[in-house]
């Protein structure tokens, strides 16, 4: 008899659709020690036994190109017209519980992401009471604000200050990569 317990999660879901106008280049290729922030963000995942969907649009081939082989791809079309919720719904789709991450945050450590797979439903990161990434979501995947979704989920708090930042310019992302292994 199958356990009335929370659902095991499986899977995780990068979302990567964006046009990175800010960054100027596409986020997900960002070198991240030797290899694309994508990818990072994939061996993460994977090291904590997920497997993972990666939701791509602009630049997708590229994207796609450096993923490995084990990683399911989903193609926004409509990237341009459509953002984070969409694109999470389209990645989320047809899935149990599963963790969802934007690209450009650092990848998550492994005890955080243990953390998020052990939590008993619906939870996000938080570092100094501010909600970061990734976070638990579980169905339905319906494409709302995870602002709105996410107000009654748990908050599981990290140790790790990279939760909560959002890397969006070649200053932020010259900051974090400059202040790494300090403090």
């Amino acid at each position: 008899m199958e356990s009335a317990g929370p659902k095991r999660i499986e899977e995780a879901v990068i979302l990567a659709a964006g046009a990175s106008r800010r960054m100027g280049e596409p986020k997900a290729l960002l070198s991240l020690d030797g290899e694309p922030l994508v990818v990072a963000h994939v061996r993460a995942f994977e090291a904590v036994g997920l497997r993972v969907t990666v939701v791509v649009g602009a630049c997708g081939n590229d994207v796609v190109a450096v993923l490995p082989a084990s990683v399911r791809v989903v193609w926004n079309e409509a990237w341009a017209s459509t953002g984070p919720a969409e694109s999470a719904a389209l990645g989320l789709a047809g899935m149990g519980p599963a963790l969802l991450t934007p690209v450009d945050v650092p990848p998550a450590c492994r005890a955080d992401l243990q953390a998020l797979i052990a939590a008993r439903g619906p939870a996000v990161l938080q570092f100094e009471g501010v909600d970061g990434h990734p976070v638990r979501l579980d169905p339905p995947h319906e494409p709302i604000r995870l602002d709105v979704r996410l107000r009654s989920a748990g908050r599981l708090v990290s140790a790790d200050p990279d939760r909560v930042l959002n890397l969006n310019s070649p200053p932020e992302w010259s900051a974090w990569l400059g202040g790494r292994g300090r403090g």
